[in-house]
């Protein structure tokens, strides 16, 4: 299985980049060292059938000590720094860990710093990894996503789930030694494509670090140092580089593949990467953080343009895919429903109580109620809205709930109203939190932002606009329209 081959490329000898971030470059013989030295200190560690936090950035204790637990058979847990302390605390409630690594603060648990797993990490005389102690059905990692109640919800996937998931994507992207370029961060299970694929194919993990984001002059300079031959993307990251003419076949020479996941991909965004890179391929793929990265894929053809919409494709080999009504009844070619997945990227479910019923079962096989509306066509699938309030924004999964029940948690806000803006093709440009204020308040839309901040994580924050009353239609309910017609 995958932890087998990725112990394999591990131990090999050979002088080959295994990860690079901020031009300081680890060889794969780094790697091991750092991994077996975790592992042997997790494994002395009495943590039992409890997960472990990893939180930080993009540092390479992340990646190792996510390998670490793999082995050593203990769920980890990512956590990204940007993520506000009072979300934390959520997660930890609801993981109650066994250990944290990382800068984080807890009375729970025992923490390991950043200085001591780097001192742990970095020892020479280290022991090797003799066995693996994950099986195929236990949790490899629990990644926390957008609730709807106003808390993150962690989704349970097993090691069954990667091990599929994985080995797909090396079937459809053909590389092998090879550099990956990495652009979301670990917490975020965009991440996840580039962390094992990587690993699989001996390719170099190029890390896109996300201070470098910020700033075009280094985040090109990044782009071009890495001379990657595949990307995995959001839509709109792409449509962000393609902003800069700079951005083109001379800087990424060697680019050969880019996968598309977490958000509608339009065909101008496709129209203008192939006017610029000759020789790429665009691989289109879509599945839910519940069924494990992704579970379908096209390759978007250069020469032939959809009339309206890309199609997010065709079902991985180990998994079903039905479009089914309000009853779970299978509905016929080009009639809109509920995308359902069964298969082996089906996750174990959430942690604790949270929304199990999404998981059902299905033909007796485990299934999972995506809440995403879509068709398919001559055995293609086609994608066209939520069923609810969650949107896909800049490939972040958003509740717009969760921003709204934390909104109306402040203390001087009478209610709050939370929507977005979107373009003509049903892009979101914006995220606008409607915000009427109790009375003999005086706050500004520029401090609810920061009190907001503390409770959710920066990429969720909407626009506040504040408002003197809430507009309400002839059902008696707020009029979304009416609010952004306003606006």
């Amino acid at each position: 299985m995958l932890l087998d081959n990725i112990l394999n490329n591990l131990r090999d000898k050979n002088n080959i980049k295994a990860y690079t971030i901020n031009d300081k470059t680890y060889m794969y013989s780094d790697l091991y060292k750092f991994v077996c030295n975790i592992y042997n200190f997790l494994l002395k560690k009495d943590i039992q059938n409890k997960t472990v936090i990893v939180y930080g950035g993009k540092d390479v204790y992340m990646k190792a000590s996510f390998l670490a637990c793999s082995f050593a058979g203990i769920t980890y847990i990512p956590v990204d720094r940007s993520i506000p302390y009072e979300r934390i605390n959520e997660i930890i409630k609801q993981a109650n860990p066994g250990l944290i690594i990382g800068d984080l603060k807890c009375d729970s648990c025992e923490v390991i710093n950043e200085k001591k797993i780097y001192q742990i990490m970095e020892k020479d005389n280290y022991i090797d990894i003799e066995k693996i102690y994950l099986k195929e059905n236990d949790i490899y990692y629990i990644i926390f996503t957008s609730g709807s109640t106003g808390t993150p919800k962690g989704v349970k996937v097993t090691y069954k789930n990667l091990d599929s998931c994985i080995e797909w994507l090396k079937s459809i992207t053909n590389i092998e030694n090879g550099t990956v370029l990495n652009q979301a961060n670990f917490s975020f299970d965009l991440s996840v494509a580039d962390l094992y694929l990587s690993l699989l194919t001996k390719s170099e993990h190029y890390i896109i670090d996300d201070e470098v984001k910020g700033n075009y002059n280094l985040l090109f300079s990044e782009l071009k140092n890495s001379k990657a031959s595949l990307a995995i993307f959001t839509p709109s990251f792409a449509d962000l580089l393609l902003l800069d003419k700079s951005f083109n076949e001379e800087l990424m020479p060697n680019l050969k593949t880019i996968i598309f996941c977490g958000e509608r991909l339009l065909n101008s965004t496709v129209e203008k990467l192939y006017s610029i890179f000759k020789n790429l391929r665009i691989i289109n793929t879509y599945g839910p953080t519940e069924c494990t990265f992704a579970v379908t894929n096209i390759e978007v053809p250069r020469n032939q343009q959809y009339n309206k919409e890309i199609p997010i494709g065709m079902p991985k080999k180990d998994v079903n895919i039905y479009v089914v009504d309000e009853n779970k009844k299978e509905l016929e070619d080009e009639k809109v429903g509920e995308i359902l997945i069964t298969g082996k990227s089906v996750a174990a479910g959430y942690v604790g109580k949270n929304e199990n019923e999404s998981f059902i079962e299905y033909n007796g096989n485990k299934a999972y109620l995506t809440g995403d509306l879509g068709y398919k066509k001559d055995g293609i699938l086609y994608y066209k809205a939520r069923k609810d309030r969650q949107i896909k924004y800049k490939g972040y999964r958003i509740e717009l709930s969760d921003i709204e029940n934390n909104l109306n948690r402040l203390e001087y806000i009478d209610r709050a109203i939370v929507a977005t803006k979107e373009s003509d093709d049903k892009k979101i440009l914006k995220i606008i939190g409607f915000v009427k204020l109790k009375s003999d308040t005086n706050k500004e839309a520029i401090q609810i932002k920061k009190d907001l901040i503390k409770r959710i994580p920066e990429y969720m924050c909407p626009t506040i606009k504040i408002i003197d009353k809430i507009p309400i239609n002839k059902n008696g309910k707020c009029d979304i329209n009416k609010l952004l017609e306003d606006y």
